[in-house]
C-alpha cells in the first residue's frame, strides 16, 4: 500500500472476524521496493508477461482512485446518463483534478445539481467541516488525507511538488489508455457482485468506526 496508515487499519477490531484479522499483513510501497532490491531483481532485465487473474481486469475508473478527485470522478462517471466519449471529457473538466487543497464545484444531475467538494491534504478538512456544521449541504465529500492522494501518501517514495504532479499525470494517462474506464462496465466485478459478494455486500466491502465490537458488526449495525 502507499499509505502507511493502513498498518494501523488492518489491526483494528473493525477489520477483525471472531478476533482473527482480514488482513494477515500490510505492505508499504517502499519496503516492497527494498525487499525487491533485496532479492536481487531487476525489472529491465525480466522479460513482459501479462497480469495474473482475476487482476488483469481493471477499470480507469479504479486507477484513478490513486490521485486526488479521482474517488469523485470514478463516482460521477458512474452516475452520469452520458457515457459517451464526450462524457468522459466533460468530466474531466468538471472540477474535480487538480491539487488545490480544497475543491468546490456543482455537477448537473438530472433536474438537480450536486454539490461536491474534493478535500486534498487532512488539514483542509478543517475547512469544509466548519461549513458543514453551518449548514451548508454537500452531496459527496472526499477527503484524501495526504496532498495529491494516495500516490503522495507516507508509504511511497518521497518526491518534491514536481514528482507528486507528475505521478498524477501519470494516473490519467493509465486511466485514459484503459479500455475500461467506468467501473460499472468491469466484467470482473460484475460477476463479484453476481457471484461470491451476493447478500454479503453491505457486510464485507462496508464499515462503521466506533466502538462496538466486531459481533455487532457481523449482525448488520455498520
Amino acid at each position: 500500500m502507499p499509505c502507511t496508515a493502513k498498518k494501523f487499519e488492518a489491526e483494528r477490531d473493525e477489520f477483525k472476524m471472531d478476533g482473527m484479522p482480514n488482513v494477515d499483513a500490510v505492505i508499504t510501497t517502499q519496503e516492497l521496493i527494498r525487499m525487491i532490491k533485496e532479492s536481487g531483481v531487476i525489472f529491465d532485465e525480466l522479460a513482459p508477461e501479462a497480469v495474473d487473474m482475476p487482476f488483469g481486469t481493471i477499470s480507469g475508473a479504479g486507477v484513478i482512485f490513486g490521485v486526488t478527485g479521482g474517488v469523485t470522478e470514478a463516482v460521477l462517471r458512474r452516475v452520469s446518463s452520458n457515457k459517451s466519449r464526450s462524457g468522459l471529457l466533460q468530466l474531466a473538466n468538471i472540477g474535480a483534478r487538480g491539487g488545490e487543497g480544497i475543491k468546490e464545484f456543482n455537477v448537473p444531475y438530472g433536474d438537480k445539481k450536486l454539490h461536491i467538494a474534493v478535500v486534498s491534504g487532512l488539514r483542509n478538512a478543517e475547512n469544509i467541516i466548519g461549513p458543514i456544521k453551518a449548514g451548508e449541504h454537500f452531496d459527496l465529500v472526499e477527503v484524501m488525507a495526504c496532498p495529491g492522494g494516495c500516490v503522495c501518501g507516507a508509504g511511497q517514495p518521497f518526491t518534491a511538488a514536481e514528482g507528486k504532479h507528475d505521478r498524477a499525470e501519470g494516473i490519467y494517462t493509465a486511466d485514459s489508455t484503459s479500455s475500461i474506464r467506468r467501473s460499472e462496465e468491469n466484467p470482473l466485478m460484475t460477476a463479484l457482485y453476481d457471484g461470491i459478494l451476493k447478500g454479503h455486500i453491505h457486510e464485507l466491502l462496508h464499515v462503521h468506526y466506533g466502538t462496538h465490537s466486531a459481533g455487532e458488526r457481523e449482525h448488520g449495525n455498520d
